[in-house]
């Protein structure tokens, strides 16, 4: 990359901090490109490519505030990039996984129920645990995001993540068992 480019991207960089959509779309016009072949290597197809580079600067927008202008504008995206990466393949892994119990039922049925099974187990969690557990489960949020989110340590949150799995793990093996 030339120093002109960096120089650029830098300078957008406190823009998109302060929320200007005119620098959030020069930063995706010059990076999208990037972005999605980064994905469409990793990830396989390029529906999925095109799904993952918008949910990264999505939440490239989310977070715009916590960016260092100590760092690259570019390296903190691909930061954001690897990290959506992982929590797809995570969740692409568990879909493998998951198999419907009995052999007649639909993939479709088995999800639904599956579904079903797991929000019961959420709502037996105490508000600010089901919540801690949401972010980080469901939408793939890390540790850091959720502490920053809820304005807690992140102590806390693992806390209420060992606590809240220990938890889920008897409520489902009841569902099953």
């Amino acid at each position: 990359m030339d120093n002109g480019l960096h120089i650029d991207l830098s300078s957008l960089l406190t823009a998109v901090q302060n929320g200007s959509h005119e620098a959030f779309v020069e930063v995706y016009t010059a990076l999208h490109i990037r972005v999605f072949r980064f994905y469409q290597k990793r990830a396989g197809t390029d529906e999925s490519a095109k799904e993952l580079t918008q949910q990264c600067f999505v939440r490239f927008w989310e977070y715009r505030r916590s960016l260092s202008p100590e760092h690259a504008l570019e390296k903190q995206l691909f930061i954001i990039a690897r990290s959506v990466l992982i929590n797809h393949l995570r969740k692409e892994e568990v879909r493998r996984k998951v198999k419907p119990a009995e052999e007649g039922v639909s993939n479709e049925h088995a999800e639904f129920e599956l579904t079903g099974h797991v929000h019961a187990a959420l709502d037996t969690l105490s508000p600010v645990r089901k919540k801690v557990v949401e972010l980080k489960a469901l939408h793939g949020f890390t540790n850091r995001e959720v502490a920053e989110r809820m304005n807690i340590s992140i102590k806390t949150v693992e806390d209420h993540i060992t606590k809240a799995f220990r938890q889920l793990r008897q409520v489902v093996s009841s569902f099953f068992f």
